[in-house]
């Protein structure tokens, strides 16, 4: 009920002479506070009375949803007027209840309804959320369910609601039916459309339901379709929508005939006639010439006319004035059709803007990290003239950080200044992580990887980390800590401590050293470092009747223990989007080490690695990757290079399928060296001087919203010993698949590599998985 409230004209002429309320009463509510509807209102005690307020606090209170009528009375009261609301509350719902659903399950049918218990009833509400429960029947299916609401009056006024559902049978969209389409085929028209025709695997997607909503969508999809090939008249109907009722058996050939609904739908087509674009102007554009702009374009006089290229057009020449700081340039085209000559004028009307600075930069979420970690990511400051390569590579750098869940950059007009303000949102995570991995070989057995990590210390983007590896071939334990910015200068330093033990084919080698990094970035993608090293290797556990010739040579120069001390210089530029799941971008990066001569130690060799990897998007969220590694080592005086020196390709991190060092130079094994014809009962893998990989893979998603992925990959490569020509035909070749789960604590890595050219000392595939790690 809607309550008219007239004021007399007694009360007009208080308004007048500014009669103060010294009053206010609210009556009739039982549930809701009077404190709350006073606070809605605009009528204040102490404050002049005012009719045109009163209007308005009546409008405010209905619109609260809580009342059926609001009436307002007045009275005088000490020398003033006491204004009296008086509410009729709506009743109050006390349960809501669906019955007759087996298709979906009711819980799931709840999460629809916006009327729940202990909210005010409303009949229109009511209804509304019965069509909600219907079209949810509909979009799987069943086009005939009915949903009635049933309404139940409870003593004192309050209300409960059930809902009856009546499925019915589910009804199969059978064909759709194009007519009227000539210049495009009914095939090529109805593969663009998001309703799709039932068939034989229907049962694991959504085709072959008819959704309303989805049929307005392809009308559009449809007159895309057209206008993108110069039909700029195509008129396109509104779906007829058929019911077929047919009989058929249940079961095959033998079950009892029944009666089945299924559904066509028709679409018609007028297509009109094909325009081609006439003449294209400029106008407006002042700072840059119609000829610069015209290299902008695809769309040229001539062409069949298309919308979709114009739009790219649009969008190139709003780009372009986005690159000169001006972000509020605005494209309208204009069009002059000639239908006799069937050609379309094209004017491009320009608003090019003035140039936009970048005003304040508010950060907002980060609890932990500290605002400077966050600044000094951002590729624009305050005061800087607006670049959105720029603000895309600040988003590229806060995400690739890993300390965020999410991250949003977006800018923000400030009223009509040509100022833009960027709200900075992040979600933090868990950087402190616990990353645990393995794998599994018949050589090797289980090897286990535990890291402890965190990835953002106190705040300060530090990271700490605790590493250690066991079982199988290698025990290793690292720590470390990295300051991204000493000093707060962009110059990092990293310092490493480490104990490794690393199984080979019959001995082992203890490792222990330490390490000092700097580096510095050059720009926006190149990056430079030097690291010093220092490291004691000792041979153990070793029978050197069973030694390879080049151990015992190592062995007879060096002894057991072996010092190095080494200078690395590296260089890198690095492009890519994301770190842990690029998609775009690439990694090309070498190194040089440098080890003896004035440094001390025991070798004095050099060592150097290229490495260069590529990702390109393709369609969806597919990439491939294509990568590529030549290293080269060796010594500088007349001593072996050191063993642990040498290239053991074979791997996750190199040719998946093979051991550790399987794919490179191996020595043969004897039973009994006194024989005259003694037996070769194993090989022992001794690595290279120089090695030459290549891999590639194609990802593609599994379930998006769970970050689950998959790969198929192809590893070609070997480590080659001196004397040993590089040639590709030499290369061992693997191929495998596997998926990755971008997990909270990191990527976690499942791969199965099976070798294709396999030798007489290879095992046939391998399976390995870790957890934290990159390839």
């Amino acid at each position: 009920m809607i309550t008219i409230v007239m004021f007399s004209s007694g009360l007009a002429a208080a308004a007048e002479k500014g009669i103060t309320v010294t009053l206010i009463e609210v009556q009739g509510n039982r549930r809701i506070e009077s404190a709350t509807i006073l606070a809605k209102i605009g009528t204040k005690e102490g404050k002049p009375f005012s009719p045109t307020q009163l209007r308005d606090d009546i409008t405010e209170l209905y619109r609260m949803g809580h009342f059926d009528d609001v009436q307002v009375r007045t009275e005088g009261f000490e020398h003033g007027l006491k204004v009296i609301f008086a509410v009729k509350e709506k009743p109050l719902v006390r349960e809501v209840s669906i019955e007759g659903t087996d298709a979906i399950d009711s819980e799931e049918l709840r999460k629809s309804l916006t009327i729940l218990p202990r909210s005010a009833f409303n009949e229109q509400v009511m209804h509304d959320n019965a069509e909600k429960l219907r079209l949810r029947y509909q979009d799987t299916g069943y086009y005939n369910a009915v949903v009635v609401p049933v309404v139940t009056q409870h003593r004192g006024g309050d209300r409960s609601i059930v809902y009856y559902v009546n499925e019915a049978d589910k009804v199969k969209l059978r064909s759709i039916i194009i007519t009227g389409a000539k210049a495009i085929s009914e095939d090529e028209i109805k593969k663009q459309l998001k309703t799709q025709e039932h068939w034989f695997f229907s049962a694991l997607g959504k085709s072959g339901t008819l959704r309303k909503e989805d049929l307005q969508g392809d009308i559009e999809i449809i007159r895309n379709l057209y206008y993108n090939q110069g039909y700029i008249q195509v008129q396109v109907d509104e779906p007829v929508i058929e019911m077929k009722i047919i009989e058929k058996r249940s079961f095959l050939l033998l079950g009892k005939r029944k009666k089945h609904s299924e559904l066509a739908v028709r679409i018609h087509v007028r297509e009109g006639d094909q325009f081609r674009v006439g003449a294209m102007s400029f106008k407006g554009n002042a700072i840059i010439s119609e000829s610069e702009l015209k290299k902008e374009m695809k769309l040229s006089s001539g062409d069949i006319f298309s919308r979709e290229r114009l739009r790219q057009d649009v969008g190139a020449i709003i780009d372009r004035y986005d690159g000169m700081a001006r972000p509020f340039a605005n494209v309208t085209p204009l069009f002059d059709i000639d239908a006799g000559r069937r050609i379309v004028a094209i004017t491009m009307d320009i608003s090019e803007g003035g140039e936009v600075r970048i005003g304040r930069i508010d950060i907002t979420g980060n609890t932990k990290t500290r605002d400077k970690v966050i600044r000094r990511e951002m590729r624009l400051d305050e005061g800087d003239l607006y670049n959105r390569k720029a603000l895309k590579r600040s988003y590229e750098r806060l995400y690739n950080l890993n300390y965020f869940e999410t991250v949003d950059v977006a800018p923000e007009r400030r009223g009509l200044e040509s100022v833009m303000d960027l709200n900075v949102k992040v979600k933090e995570k868990l950087t402190g992580t616990l990353s645990i991995g393995g794998g599994y070989s018949s050589v090797d057995g289980l090897i286990g990887l535990a890291e402890v990590t965190q990835g953002n210390f106190l705040g300060r983007g530090q990271v700490v980390k605790f590493k250690t590896q066991w079982g199988g071939t290698r025990r290793t334990l690292v720590v470390s800590f990295r300051e991204p910015y000493l000093f707060d200068q962009p110059i990092w330093g990293q310092a490493d401590v480490y104990n490794q033990t690393q199984d080979y084919d019959g001995y082992s080698m203890d490792s222990n050293g330490a390490a000092l990094s700097f580096g510095k970035s050059f720009g926006e993608y190149v990056a430079g470092s030097i690291r010093y090293g220092f490291d004691k290797s000792t041979l153990t556990n070793y029978n050197e009747a069973l030694l390879s010739e080049l151990l015992l040579q190592q062995l007879n120069t060096y002894g057991d223990t072996v010092t190095s001390s080494a200078i690395t210089v590296s260089l890198a530029r690095d492009s890519r989007d994301y770190f842990l799941d690029p998609k775009k971008g690439s990694r090309n990066s070498i190194f040089v080490e440098y080890a003896g001569g004035p440094l001390g130690g025991d070798p004095s060799f050099i060592k150097s690695v290229v490495d260069s990897g590529w990702y390109f998007p393709l369609f969806g969220d597919t990439s491939f990757m294509l990568r590529g590694r030549f290293g080269y080592a060796a010594s500088l005086i007349d001593k072996p290079l050191p063993s642990g020196e040498r290239f053991f390709v074979g791997g996750t991190s190199t040719v998946r399928g093979f051991k550790y060092g399987g794919a490179g130079p191996v020595e043969p094994v004897y039973d009994d060296l006194a024989s005259p014809t003694p037996t070769i009962i194993d090989y022992t893998r001794i690595g290279g001087t120089r090695e030459l990989i290549f891999n590639a893979e194609f990802n593609f998603p599994i379930v998006a919203a769970a970050r689950l992925k998959g790969v198929l990959f192809y590893d070609i490569g070997k480590a080659f010993d001196d004397g040993e020509s590089i040639r590709l035909s030499q290369l061992r070749h693997a191929v495998g698949w596997g998926f990755r789960w971008f997990t909270p604590v990191g990527p976690l890595r499942f791969e199965w590599g099976y070798i294709v050219n396999q030798q007489t000392n290879d095992l046939a595939s391998q399976f390995e998985f870790s957890i934290g790690t990159i390839f």
